[in-house]
């Protein structure tokens, strides 16, 4: 029986042939020794991330409850009046910070600029003229807005429109600007200062020669005044404009009539504090419907075999579940009664001014006249009747006694800041919570704190997986080279198999050559 031991070395599985399947093998092995040191930190990678874009996200809603919060806590937000007059002959605009009042006004007169005109008059404005020649000097007062000089030099016979031109070259240092008169009879100059205002005055005098003093013959035609007004019929004010901006606290006044008469009332505006609480009861539900969202917890569903829970990205981050629980206890700060009188005994709490908070979603809003449906297994209300309308409470409770709204809130008296920092009530405890976990000067919050770590431990793995990467490739790397020998022995032990196989096969077919002789001779 002949023995084949090439069929019995290519016995090895491998489609391709003789020796092993290197390429196969070595791929084999990469994806063993993957999925068994590189799965675990591609997956604490991949927690990582989800929790970084989510507290990077939650920071812009908490830095805009932030600034709600410390836009309601000026009292500028709260002071907001609608302004109205009666009368002609002026106009009136208030800015943040006016204040609730009335008064009545009189324009008494208008703010006039100084002007000079020639009292002679010559028979052209470009021709020729019969000037001689001479110098002359502007020259402004003190107390102008402008202060600069000009020295006018005039030929034997120059044109008032080239003494004009002259005399307006230099007007942006002197506040003059000189025009040319038609009297019908003749052309006469004049000069005006560009500035209204008794302090705005100017001299214009020969240096030599007489071309203003007795060619022209320029006199005062109309002096510099301030523009006068008289408020509540005692108190007289002036300005070196028609424009008052100092009359009325953050109210602008206009003039534009001399002897004209009216009122300017300022009313509190009733829309103003509602829609400011308003803004900061919505940036303060942005921040509670993210946290809900990214801390929030599903159970794996009954009716499909396998399910996992589902999980928000901040399910379990101290960030996130701090917010969650020190956030509605700012908003439920019992202000204690303090101070005398009707305050005393005001506003300890926002449900008394008319702000809830829903307790199954978490978010403040108006104290609804139905109340809250629980979320019981019936999905009924425990409450029967009718509660006062929310809005209404609260537009009441400013309408009654603001100071004690605001002492509740922490509201910060101010006359020039449309935002403060609240140190007191409940927007003082809001902006307490959100100085920690977001950071207030050089101390570092409780997320950039976190981001920071979260930053350092992706450096750390991805670290890891370069080194554990560069393993891989050399383990493979090394697998490769010994599959490629040991493919080369069995190539050298195939060719030796076949030369073994070929003596052997051909040793016993002479073995049976010479049988069949040696049986043929004996027969």
């Amino acid at each position: 029986m002949s023995v084949n031991l090439l069929q019995q070395l290519n016995s090895i599985p491998n489609l391709g042939g003789t020796g092993l399947p290197v390429q196969q093998y070595a791929s084999e092995m990469q994806q063993v020794l993957s999925a068994q040191l590189e799965t675990t930190p591609n997956n604490e990678l991949s927690t990582l991330s989800a929790t970084q874009s989510a507290l990077t996200s939650l920071q812009p809603a908490l830095q805009q409850l932030q600034s709600a919060t410390q836009t309601l806590s000026s009292s500028l937000t709260w002071n907001s009046v609608n302004l109205s007059t009666t009368g002609s002959g002026f106009k009136a605009t208030s800015s943040s910070g006016a204040q609730p009042s009335s008064y009545s006004l009189v324009v008494n007169q208008l703010a006039t600029a100084q002007w000079n005109t020639a009292s002679i008059s010559l028979a052209t404005s470009t021709g020729s003229s019969t000037l001689t020649a001479g110098t002359f000097q502007i020259t402004p007062s003190s107390t102008s807005a402008l202060t600069g000089t000009a020295s006018i030099t005039v030929t034997s016979g120059e044109s008032l429109s080239n003494i004009a031109s002259a005399i307006n070259q230099d007007t942006v240092s002197t506040g003059v600007v000189a025009s040319i008169l038609d009297t019908n009879g003749g052309y006469k100059l004049t000069l005006q200062d560009t500035n209204a205002g008794s302090s705005n005055t100017f001299s214009v005098t020969d240096t030599s020669g007489n071309v203003i003093s007795s060619q022209l013959g320029v006199t005062l035609t109309a002096s510099a005044s301030d523009a006068s007004i008289t408020l509540d019929g005692s108190m007289t004010l002036t300005s070196s404009s028609d424009v008052f901006t100092n009359a009325i606290p953050n109210v602008t006044i206009n003039v534009n009539q001399a002897g004209a008469s009216g009122t300017i009332l300022l009313s509190q505006d009733p829309n103003s504090a509602l829609s400011a609480v308003q803004t900061w009861m919505n940036a303060y539900n942005s921040v509670i419907s993210q946290l809900n969202t990214d801390t929030s917890y599903s159970p794996p569903s009954t009716s499909s075999q396998g399910a996992q829970a589902q999980t928000g990205p901040l399910f379990t981050d101290p960030a996130a579940t701090g917010l969650l629980s020190q956030l509605p206890n700012a908003i439920n700060t019992f202000v204690g009664a303090s101070g005398t009188g009707t305050q005393s005994s005001f506003y300890q709490s926002l449900s008394q001014i008319g702000i809830v908070v829903n307790p199954n979603t978490g978010k403040l809003e108006f104290q609804s006249a139905s109340g809250f449906a629980s979320n019981n297994s019936t999905g009924t209300s425990s409450f029967n009747g009718t509660l006062p309308s929310g809005q209404t409470l609260f537009t009441n409770a400013v309408q009654t006694n603001v100071a004690a709204v605001q002492k509740l809130l922490g509201v910060v008296q101010t006359t020039s800041l449309s935002s403060e920092t609240p140190t007191s009530g409940v927007l003082g405890q809001v902006n307490t919570v959100l100085n920690e976990f977001l950071g207030s000067g050089k101390t570092t919050g409780v997320i950039p704190g976190e981001l920071n770590s979260i930053s350092l431990q992706q450096k750390s793995i991805n670290q890891y997986l370069t080194q554990i990467n560069q393993m891989i490739t050399n383990n493979v790397k090394n697998f490769t080279s010994q599959l490629n020998n040991l493919n080369t022995s069995l190539q050298q032990s195939s060719a030796q198999m076949q030369q073994i196989n070929a003596l052997i096969n051909g040793s016993s077919s002479a073995s049976s050559s010479s049988s069949s002789g040696s049986s043929s001779t004996g027969g």
